[in-house]
């Protein structure tokens, strides 16, 4: 505990004011945002709008997010065993056309769309699922004929208004994987990612799955390590799928931010008794890309103090990636009391601890709603492009550097053309590039994210700087290739001296 405290003292006192000169930006950052479609909660406004509504909404969310800064989309599509993309296992979700089953008429998939459109910022899109809940409210619509629920009721544990697939089954961690696998063979997803809804939060399971105890217990005596046992089984079971398919896909958990509290010394709900969630065994095992826990309380709060779980957590992702999940629904919200500036203090915070990869907001409205100006504060703290933080583990290749690189004078600021670069060792090419200018070849810095000033959208061969200063005496461009897994290359350097006009 001392240990921790101490981390936390230090970060505190090394935080550089965003005001001063000092002020180091992260070269490498995930800027993510979930965009949550049960219960419409950002997207669509309505299940009853048009597609074409829908879609111009959509649209209006990515342009919002990239200007904000974001690069990492977590977008939700399976919200209670349905879907917002085209399935041959699922029903269409009701959140989308207003009844569960029904296509959108005329005819889109939500999910490739969104991929597109994150894609075509420079942007990575993980497809989001909740693995087990099944009727999120009983009763609050009719159930399509193909749901789960129907087709499977030996499947499903039964609370007061409340279904989910039993995770005690291996049949549901088979069909659970097998969705996934459907995805990640048909969609060009970037990521799947889970949130933590395993057990109910409320009310906590009792004896709704002791039937499955006694047949599936695998040895194991206790219920509750059996219940935990059957949540490791199944993400582990979804890794061994995607990496069976696509091993460049990467695969995530947000859990609750408490596993239990004698760890960060906080005083709240504790996950790993009451919703049986263990993300030690999934870092310890290997069977998740990164963790992205759900830190949704203040710094100070003094249940659950964001500055004590956030170093807590750093010492624990051993050999994964970790990410930060915030709250800033809540916290940029109107009707807030806590500090003004907390968001920005978690940012602050949040690039102060080791093996932090960056921070996700919840949700995506805070900031196309620009709540109490978030998003522009944002563009303020997210000013200069991150790149993505490579996972060694999948790739570590990095790509050729682009060749033949010039820059001439264009009637809009100056024009860097190049050529693509070789096939790498390991068959991959370049999937953007990143762009970097600086006064002179003696400033040549490549660790220094403010002299970035593109990361492309895409694999074009040319770039048009348009903020260049003509009138300066000399410029020096340096770009680099990023495969699709954000391994850099070297750099190719052109210097181009324009002289005063």
């Amino acid at each position: 505990m001392k240990k921790f405290l101490l981390i936390t003292a230090l970060s505190f006192f090394f935080l550089a004011d965003f005001t001063g000169a000092q002020y180091i930006y992260p070269k490498r950052e995930l800027r993510g945002a979930w965009i949550a479609t049960v219960a419409n909660i950002d997207w669509p406004t309505s299940n009853h709008e048009t597609p074409g509504r829908q879609i111009r909404e959509l649209v209006n969310i990515f342009d919002k997010l990239k200007a904000a800064g974001i690069n990492t989309v977590y977008f939700q599509v399976r919200t209670e065993c349905d879907a917002l993309y085209k399935s041959s296992y699922e029903p269409w979700s009701y959140w989308l056309t207003g009844k569960q089953g029904q296509a959108p008429n005329p005819f889109y998939d939500p999910l490739a769309f969104a991929i597109s459109e994150a894609h075509s910022r420079g942007m990575e899109l993980h497809a989001w699922f909740n693995p087990y809940r099944a009727v999120k409210t009983t009763g609050e619509y009719q159930i399509a004929k193909n749901h789960v629920s129907v087709l499977h009721p030996e499947w499903i544990l039964d609370f007061k208004d409340y279904k989910m697939l039993n995770p005690g089954l291996p049949a549901v961690r088979d069909y659970i994987a097998k969705i996934v696998a459907d995805v990640v063979r048909r969609y060009d997803v970037d990521g799947i990612h889970f949130d933590d809804y395993f057990y109910p939060y409320s009310p906590k399971i009792s004896n709704q799955d002791e039937a499955a105890f006694r047949k599936y217990n695998d040895g194991i005596k206790d219920i509750d390590d059996w219940r935990r046992h059957n949540i490791n089984q199944m993400v582990a079971e979804v890794y061994d799928t995607i990496m069976a398919i696509n091993p460049h896909v990467k695969f995530g958990i947000s859990p609750f931010g408490i596993v239990e509290n004698k760890y960060a010394g906080t005083h709240g709900f504790e996950s790993y008794k009451a919703i049986y969630c263990d993300p030690l065994t999934w870092i310890k095992d290997k069977t998740v890309d990164y963790v992205l826990p759900q830190l949704y309380w203040e710094i100070g709060n003094k249940a659950a103090d964001f500055s004590k779980l956030l170093p807590w957590w750093s010492s624990v992702v051993d050999g994964r990636q970790l990410f930060v999940g915030s709250f800033s629904t809540k916290m940029a919200g109107s009707d807030y009391k806590g500090s003004p500036s907390e968001l920005e203090d978690q940012i602050r915070l949040s690039r102060q601890i080791i093996r932090v990869g960056g921070i996700v907001f919840f949700s995506a409205k805070s900031i196309t709603d620009n709540y109490s100006h978030f998003s522009d504060s944002l563009k303020l703290y997210f000013k200069y492009p991150s790149l993505i933080p490579v996972m060694n583990w999948k790739d570590s290749v990095p790509p050729e550097p682009p060749t033949n690189l010039h820059a001439s004078v264009d009637t809009n600021g100056i024009r860097l053309t190049w050529d693509r670069p070789a096939i790498a060792p390991d068959g991959d090419s370049a999937y953007r590039f990143v762009i970097y200018r600086f006064s002179s070849p003696d400033e040549i810095d490549l660790d220094n994210a403010t002299h970035i000033i593109r990361i492309t959208d895409n694999a074009n061969d040319f770039y048009l700087d348009i903020s260049a200063e003509t009138n300066s005496p000399g410029i020096t461009y340096v770009v680099t290739s990023l495969d699709r897994m954000n391994n850099e290359s070297k750099g190719a350097t052109v210097s181009f001296t324009i002289g005063k006009k």
